[in-house]
């Protein structure tokens, strides 16, 4: 068995050591600073066996560990991130490449983070720093919810520089004041991230399991280039489904013509219009919002009269699985999604990778899970990488677990 890259990691709300919700407002700046900074779950291990590529460590209590997760280890001869290949309660199995024959106990590990950088926190706002996919330096500045019987939301900014003292973004091409709004309340343009779909305190504290009935999963992967959640921001059946559910929470990597104004990452989120302190519209038609530094995006042209054209449409194909006689296995594919001006609805580029849309159609399309089981876990055909559909919306979305860049 080959190592697997460990560049893309995904982490479920549910892991020990985070145990969240989508409603758990209260939780959420110390979630995210475990999952993009700071990792979670430290274990030590008891004793190390090595057989080959295979190494197997033994812990003294039930870990808490699962399989796909990036393990950092920490011993003095066997120091890097590895991906969990399978899991018992008290032992994980690793595949490593030139592991050396003999480990010792007595170290610690735990699930490693994104590898971003946290350079800024006073009270509800966090600067992190994280890579442009050419590997300038980018920062991410996230103004979290503290408004107790307000929607759990967060504003999220991009830029190239901020003010160390106060934590602004301090980035000409960013639009209207996300990069130094102090309430997710107060944002425009309304790019807000809504977590929840009513203004409740309840689930301000909630762990997974008290918040699993209305939320469900929730996910998070991302890298060092790029960021996408997963959640659901109410119980839905049939197609509602599609509309509770929230995938659009992305800060995904571009690849657009060469202006310097237009060489950043895509951030989506919900457009909250006047309405932003107590019910959000849906993540369909008007509720899209996406921005590529201070410009307004679509990821549609479409132009109907009366419309608020920017979300890909359902359906994206006549039927949901490509042809018998090109592949008997009944696979669905995906694209790379299109960008475009918002007001002249001209192409500008690509989104580079991390997010995708699935040809679904309405022939053969998939049972709309649960909250419990959507996002839906799957595999690439190709690649054997795991993948995540979930929806943007009513659309059908994956989100692949795989490497955005290729380093040599």
């Amino acid at each position: 068995m080959a190592m697997k890259q460990t560049q893309t990691k995904m982490f479920e709300f549910s892991d020990v050591g985070l145990d969240f919700c989508a409603g758990s407002k209260n939780l959420f700046p110390d979630r995210f600073k475990k999952m993009l900074a700071l990792g979670y779950n430290t274990q030590t291990v008891s004793s190390v066996a090595v057989t080959g590529k295979q190494v197997v460590l033994t812990y003294g209590v039930n870990h808490g560990y699962v399989a796909d997760r990036v393990l950092k280890l920490n011993a003095p001869n066997l120091n890097g991130e590895y991906v969990i290949d399978s899991a018992t309660s008290n032992t994980v199995t690793l595949t490593i490449d030139n592991a050396p024959s003999t480990v010792l106990g007595g170290f610690t590990t735990f699930i490693a983070p994104l590898g971003w950088q946290l350079v800024y926190e006073q009270s509800n706002i966090h600067v992190y720093k994280f890579k442009h996919i050419d590997d300038t330096d980018l920062y991410a500045r996230f103004c979290f919810q503290t408004e107790l019987n307000h929607r759990n939301a967060l504003i999220c900014a991009i830029g190239r520089g901020f003010v160390l003292s106060t934590g602004v973004i301090n980035d000409s091409n960013i639009a209207g004041n996300l990069g130094s709004v102090m309430l997710p309340n107060n944002a425009d343009p309304q790019l807000r991230w809504d977590f929840t779909d009513t203004a409740d305190s309840t689930p301000n504290n909630y762990t997974y399991s008290q918040g699993a009935s209305v939320f469900g999963r929730g996910i998070l992967v991302g890298s060092i280039y790029h960021l996408v959640i997963m959640v659901n921001s109410y119980n839905a059946s049939s197609v509602d489904a599609r509309a509770g559910a929230r995938c659009s929470f992305s800060i995904i990597p571009t690849h657009c013509f060469d202006y310097e104004n237009l060489n950043y990452p895509v951030v989506i989120g919900d457009n909250q219009g006047v309405t932003s302190k107590t019910k959000p519209s849906t993540q369909s038609g008007s509720g899209f919002l996406a921005y590529l530094g201070k410009y307004r995006v679509a990821i549609n042209i479409t132009k109907t009269t009366g419309s608020t054209p920017g979300e890909l449409l359902y359906p994206q194909s006549d039927d949901s699985l490509l042809p018998s006689n090109i592949d008997a296995f009944g696979a669905t594919a995906s694209r790379p999604i299109q960008l475009f001006d918002y007001s002249t609805k001209q192409f500008i580029g690509f989104v580079f990778g991390g997010l995708q849309t699935l040809s679904i159609g309405p022939l053969n399309i998939p049972d709309l899970p649960g909250v419990s089981t959507s996002p839906i876990s799957t595999k690439d055909v190709d690649l054997g990488s795991n993948v995540c559909v979930h929806g943007l919306g009513r659309l059908w979305v994956a989100v692949p677990v795989e490497e955005i860049k290729i380093e040599n």
